[in-house]
Order: C-alpha cells, then sequence, then structure tokens
C-alpha cells in the first residue's frame, strides 16, 4: 500500500510514568487511544497507528484494527527508526506525527500545518514554546525522517524524547501559525501523570471524544478547578522534556 500522506500515531504500551496509559478508559469503555485515533480521522488523511512488535502492544494492534485503520509495527525503543520504517512501509511523503498522549490533538492544527509544511516548502512544521501542551506534535516530510535515522539508527537506543536531535541536523523548519485560543494558556493536555488521567475524564465527562480543541479549551477557561487538576505537573513535564 503506497499512502503520500498520512496521520501517524506514534504509542506504545509500555509507559513508565503511568503504565498502560493507552488502554486506560477514558469515557465510558474508549481507551485513551481511541479517543486519539478518532480525533485524527477528522484531519482528513490516512491514520496509521506506529507501535512496537514487543506482545504487550498487541491489543494497541487489535485496537487499530477495530477502528479499520493501518497499524505498522516496529522498534520498541527507537521510535524514529519506526518513523523511518513506517515511512519506507507506506512510500509515505508527508506526515502529521501525532503523539499517543494527546487526548486533545487539534486537528484543525494538524490541517493547518499540512497545509504550511506545502507552502513553505519547509522539511518540519513545528511547535511554538508558546503552544498549549497536547494539542500539536510535529508535521514532517520524508526527508526529515531519513536525516533524524541516520543520527540514531540502532534498534535499542531509547528516543522517547526527541526534539534535540532536530538541532543537530540541517532541515527547513517552520513554526505552525497559531491562533490566540492555542497558546498562552495555562492549561495541560497531554496524559502522563494519574492528574492528566484524571483530568481527561473530567473533560469527557461533558465532552464528546470528537470535539474540537476551541470548545473543549472554551469549557475549561469557564471551569477553572478542572485546569488545576493536572496543571502543576506542567513543571516536571517541560524539566523532563528539555533533559531530552
Amino acid at each position: 500500500m503506497e499512502i503520500r500522506k498520512a496521520s501517524i500515531i506514534t504509542v506504545r504500551n509500555s509507559s513508565k510514568r503511568l503504565p498502560n496509559k493507552a488502554i486506560l478508559k477514558i469515557k465510558n469503555d474508549i481507551t485513551a487511544v481511541e479517543v486519539i485515533i478518532e480525533r485524527a480521522k477528522k484531519i482528513g488523511f490516512p491514520v496509521i497507528l506506529a507501535t512496537s512488535i514487543d506482545s504487550s502492544d498487541d491489543i494497541l494492534f487489535e485496537l487499530g484494527k477495530k477502528h479499520q485503520i493501518e497499524v505498522f509495527r516496529g522498534s520498541l525503543l527507537n521510535k524514529i527508526k519506526r518513523w523511518n520504517d513506517c515511512f519506507d512501509e507506506y512510500k509515505i511523503k508527508q506526515a502529521l506525527l501525532i503523539d499517543g498522549d494527546d487526548l486533545c490533538y487539534d486537528y484543525d492544527i494538524g490541517v493547518r500545518a499540512m497545509n504550511q509544511l506545502d507552502s513553505t516548502n519547509s522539511d518540519v512544521i513545528m511547535c511554538p514554546k508558546n503552544i498549549i501542551t497536547g494539542l500539536f506534535t510535529l508535521a514532517v516530510n520524508s526527508n526529515a525522517i531519513q536525516k533524524l535515522y541516520q543520527v540514531v539508527p540502532e534498534n535499542n537506543k531509547d528516543t522517547d524524547l526527541f526534539m534535540h536531535y532536530f538541532e543537530i541536523i540541517n532541515l527547513k523548519k517552520k513554526f505552525v501559525n497559531l491562533k490566540t485560543h492555542e497558546k498562552n494558556k495555562k492549561i495541560r493536555l497531554t496524559l502522563d501523570y494519574e492528574e492528566d488521567f484524571n483530568l481527561f475524564k473530567k473533560i469527557y465527562e461533558k465532552m464528546n471524544i470528537d470535539d474540537s480543541s476551541m470548545k473543549i479549551i472554551d469549557y475549561l477557561e469557564k471551569n477553572e478547578s478542572i485546569i488545576n487538576i493536572n496543571y502543576h505537573k506542567e513543571k516536571d513535564f517541560l524539566e523532563n522534556k528539555e533533559k531530552g
């Protein structure tokens, strides 16, 4: 199969801080990864679940098939190798890399970033530091993935934290254009800690899993007590991210 443009969800079950977080039940019997799958579908590109060959990820394979999307299985530790092999398998030219932690991933930003990737002839569209954590990760082309892989080709190299690799390779990079409601807010929308899980449970008690991020952010700003469930973890999160 050949997929020129794709939305790739990167996820594995062997998380350290919050074990099995990808299959935690968020709304009724809907798991975290299923929330992301349904949000990714709204972007309009074929969705590929990129997980590992480890047996702990067999359940992710089954969930991907349940939602009738492609599932690619590759390196457990080296997500850059997994992306590279996925790009090769499907002959992908451009893709959105969607983090398996981002349960409010903004599909509107995703569309905007892919358009920007084309219009600016860039290799990578990145997220600015003032974006609300969890709304967006990256839009990349195959050149960017190939160059990243050349830096860290080892199968057992842990590249869970990978952004620092972009600093050592020559790529044409731009930042995604953000709207006012998408930035400069004390809101945390990614799943790393128990507090994050509690936040998403609260959000999706009231929201549909495919509601726009604008609608979700508006709801949170009107209910500050919900924001306070997990925002205090943002400092730890950013410090770990900076360490690489």
